[in-house]
């Protein structure tokens, strides 16, 4: 019993001993660490070096790697042995269609369970049940046909839908982007070469309708810039096909694989209008992408270029189409005019509006009354209440498409006298071209009198100073031009010599002249605008007499061309020379 108590008393001094060496060494190490706090935290060479294959797999998820391959492995496993068994006639064709469908769906609706647990297999099982789901539909369908044009292409549509759901609840992308180009490459890959284009059609604006919804969590455009050109091709092969089949058919004879063109085009373009509205007012992305800001100006010269085919294929009346693309033009507006009075950043949205439905009235609007000339006059009034609105909203962008559009008119007007009365102008040109220049004019007049109000945007980089106004002058003065050369005509009626050749030559003479008169105004004023306008008036003067004058006119018409050019250029030589000179003059006065 002795023994046993000193044995006992021994080992209790031994541990008392031990816990204060303990003790001691903790407190040694505490102090170390006060001293010098980062050296506990180096790693010893050992811990740095890593051997060859770690370094490479470390640029993985080394954790997933593995573990999906092996699920891929099996999927494909599985799959190869569905696709053997209906080969060597195990099972039914149509029975093995379906339980290959069956087992995709099976994938699909796990990867959801899959996300729903943050699972590393989720992204596989997606991936790989729209692979084999689209596979699988266009082998039965094509090879098969165990399954109906309707059912593919609505076994595709519910694919990329659930897949783009799936992409919205967990907010992840590859579902989505699996979802939506598997159903449009899978849609187009059913029937090839001679798809059902309705169908096709459908699948295509559920896609693009898909990638919309889904952007909010992708800030992808690459996706959606890629389905629209998808889209844009689908109709391109319809177009050729359509014309194949029309050439030896009637409309009314036609498949429907083939039929529906231009209520497709209609659905798809009201489909693009529609994301784009969503778009610009920030329902899709929190900030506006450069896709939606484009989508309504690519859509109306899309639904431009349909309605040419459709004109020549005599699919549609001229006096309907146009009717129809004018209605469209008013529903663009007013969007336009919406977004620009909207509270919370909706003018952004009112640049592209307003530029694409004035373009699609003036593509229009010749269609619908059935005169080219009235149809540039209501142009050009659009043009100068766009700068009005432009004005009260503070909108830089819809003043410099005002611009443009004025520019159009007066363009469009040019080319449509320059056409219809080249050697004989009529008195209705020139009161049209009247009309229009003193709406240019205006339009100019009123931008120099209320100048833009400082605003930092795109808009007021590209039109700084609002240079832009000078096209409007510009324009105005062509439109005046081809009302004098009417007055020029008839004085030469009246003297009997309107000859083609005395006329044109007579026109080179009214085109030097009014060059003339810009640079005496410009020097008066000491305007630099009127005196770059005059350069430009002078070049178009010059390229008229050494370029068509040399090799058309002879004689007096050429040598009065050439000498009135002449003169301009002295005179221009004489203003430049003493432009800086009268500056300092008036300066000092």
């Amino acid at each position: 019993m002795g023994l046993t108590t000193d044995h006992l008393e021994r080992r209790v001094t031994e541990l008392e001993l031990q816990v204060t060496a303990l003790q001691k060494s903790v407190e040694t190490l505490q102090t170390e660490r006060r001293a010098d706090p980062a050296s506990p935290h180096t790693p010893t060479k050992k811990a740095a070096h890593r051997e060859g294959p770690e370094e490479i797999l470390s640029w993985v998820d080394k954790t997933a790697i593995l573990p999906r391959v092996a699920t891929t492995s099996f999927i494909l496993a599985v799959s190869l042995a569905l696709r053997t068994a209906a080969d060597s006639g195990a099972i039914d064709l149509q029975l093995g269609s379906f339980i290959g469908m069956l087992f995709a769906f099976t994938l699909i609706v796990y990867s959801w369970v899959a996300y729903r647990d943050q699972s590393i297999h989720a992204p596989v099982f997606i991936l790989w049940g729209t692979i084999v789901m689209c596979a699988v539909v266009v082998e039965a369908h094509r090879v098969f046909s165990t399954i109906p044009s309707e059912a593919a292409y609505f076994v595709m549509a519910v694919t990329g839908g659930i897949a783009t759901i799936i992409s919205r609840h967990y907010r992840v992308a590859l579902p989505v982007f699996a979802g939506t180009l598997g159903m449009s490459f899978g849609a187009f890959a059913l029937d090839y070469p001679s798809p059902v284009f309705p169908y096709l059609a459908v699948i295509m604006i559920f896609a693009n309708i898909f990638a919309a919804y889904a952007s909010h969590i992708l800030r992808a455009s690459w996706l959606r810039w890629l389905l629209l050109l998808l889209t844009i091709f689908m109709f391109q092969i319809w177009n050729m096909k359509l014309t194949i089949y029309l050439g030896r058919l009637a409309i009314e004879n036609l498949d429907f694989s083939i039929r529906g063109f231009l209520p497709s085009a209609g659905l798809l373009f009201a489909t693009f209008s529609v994301i784009a509205l969503l778009g610009v007012r920030g329902l899709i992305q929190d900030k506006v992408s450069k896709f939606d800001l484009t989508l309504p100006i690519i859509s109306v010269f899309w639904l431009y270029l349909i309605g040419q085919y459709a004109l020549v294929q005599k699919l549609i009346e001229p006096l309907f189409f146009g009717w129809l693309a004018l209605a469209a033009s008013g529903v663009y507006l007013s969007v336009a005019w919406w977004l620009g009075r909207h509270e919370k950043g909706g003018s952004i949205g009112t640049t592209p509006f307003a530029l694409s439905g004035g373009l699609l009235f003036a593509f229009s609007a010749p269609m619908a009354l059935g005169h080219a000339l009235i149809a540039t006059a209501l142009i050009a009034i659009l043009a100068v209440s766009m700068i009005i609105i432009s004005q009260r909203i503070n909108n830089p962008g819809l003043r410099l498409t005002s611009y443009l559009l004025q520019l159009y008119a007066c363009t469009a007007l040019v080319f449509i006298l320059w056409a219809t009365e080249g050697t004989a102008p009529s008195l209705i040109g020139a009161v049209s071209s009247a009309l229009l220049a003193a709406i240019a004019f205006y339009h100019y007049s009123w931008s120099r009198e209320h100048p833009p109000v400082t605003k930092d945007s795109f808009y007021t980089t590209l039109n700084k100073n609002d240079r832009g106004a000078g096209i409007l002058l510009i324009a105005a003065l062509f439109s005046a031009f081809f009302t004098l050369r009417v007055g020029l005509y008839q004085i030469l009626n009246l003297l009997h010599t309107a000859t083609p050749s005395i006329f044109s030559g007579a026109q080179s003479v009214l085109i030097n002249a009014s060059a003339a008169v810009l640079f005496l105004i410009s020097l008066y004023r000491l305007n630099k605008e009127l005196r770059n306008v005059a350069i430009i008036i002078t070049v178009i003067g010059a390229a008229k007499v050494f370029l068509l004058d040399m090799v058309q006119l002879k004689g007096v018409p050429l040598l009065l061309s050439v000498f009135s050019f002449g003169l301009v250029a002295a005179l221009a030589s004489f203003i430049l020379g003493r432009w800086s000179k009268t500056k300092k003059a008036r300066v000092n006065d």
